[in-house]
């Protein structure tokens, strides 16, 4: 990515100091090794950074979010997407979307690089819609835990993949034909659990639910979120799955140059336990409470609900299978 981002940044520079020949924008071919006629652009009205690919998009598609536009602009020669800088004070993290993006085109066949850009793009677009900043140390603890988890569901089946909802603002960590896991993670010797929204415990619509509560330790030899990363991808069938899975991490807060988050901590697993989330389980439920209180965020003590453990194992074997076993 860092050769996108001088590429770039050095057509921008110099399309900015290039009068005006266009009413709208003045436009530079990135590279011929791109399978897509990507132009890095600046807008003549204010000499905002651009970056155009020549695509119609539905509608749906647009977004202004973060200090960025996604817009399309129609031309003589056909309608191009243009994603612009509206916010000047974002200007490095727009440039990194922008070489991240094309980036993911330069390594895609020629007839699937689109698919691949406007996928990459969208990752962005959820990423913009969540966070202004990268993942903190308790979020990367977070996404920790649920790698964690993957890694288990795919060993056991490589096309668990699509099961992880986080990534996609799913109710559930994981879920699939009515069946559902909820990760929480604690790095430390705490045995408290921390739910933070009402709906997480909620078996409306579900026929299982699970509550996984992965116990971490820090240790200078263990694991980062990069050798997680790198032991899924590794897991992983081909590299359809694998972009796919790159995208989830952007769409889970993920930055590609955070370097920080995926090197610490370093962690070892204690255990994952398991317990079985049914209508005596202690829990607040929305339907439950006053009207006034729209959303809450409560702590369980682990060791009061270990009436309701269950063999963790079992529980991803039953959820790879779709059945309790």
């Amino acid at each position: 990515m860092t050769a996108w981002l001088e590429v770039l940044n050095n057509a921008w520079n110099a399309l900015a100091q290039t009068a005006p020949v266009a009413r709208h924008y003045r436009t530079k071919l990135i590279s011929t090794d791109v399978p897509l006629d990507v132009l890095a652009g600046v807008r003549a009205a204010d000499n905002a950074p651009c970056l155009l690919l020549q695509t119609a998009l539905v509608p749906d598609a647009l977004f202004e979010l973060g200090g960025m536009r996604l817009s399309t602009m129609a031309d003589q020669s056909g309608p191009f997407l243009v994603l612009s800088l509206e916010d000047s004070r974002r200007r490095d993290l727009f440039a990194t979307i922008c070489a991240d993006v094309i980036g993911a085109a330069a390594q895609a066949e020629i007839e699937d690089a689109l698919n691949q850009f406007l996928a990459r793009l969208n990752a962005w677009r959820q990423f913009l819609r969540e966070r202004r900043i990268g993942l903190s140390r308790p979020e990367t603890v977070g996404l920790i835990g649920e790698l964690l988890v993957l890694e288990r569901l795919l060993t056991a089946s490589p096309n668990s993949l699509s099961a992880w909802q986080s990534p996609n603002d799913g109710l559930h960590d994981f879920q699939r034909d009515g069946h559902a896991l909820e990760v929480k993670t604690g790095l430390g010797p705490s045995a408290s659990i921390t739910i933070s929204r009402l709906d997480q415990l909620d078996t409306t619509g579900l026929r299982q639910l699970e509550l996984l509560h992965v116990r971490l330790v820090e240790a200078p030899d263990g694991r980062s979120l990069h050798d997680i990363i790198t032991a899924i991808m590794e897991v992983l069938l081909d590299d359809t799955s694998r972009r796919v899975f790159d995208n989830a991490l952007l769409g889970r807060g993920l930055m590609p140059d955070d370097d920080s988050a995926r090197r610490t901590p370093k962690i070892q697993q204690r255990v994952i336990d398991a317990y079985s989330v049914t209508e005596t389980f202690p829990r607040l439920i929305r339907g439950a409470l006053p009207i006034a209180i729209t959303e809450a965020t409560y702590t369980l003590d682990a060791r009061a609900i270990a009436a309701f453990a269950v063999d963790t194992t079992a529980v991803l074997n039953a959820f790879v299978q779709g059945a309790r076993q």
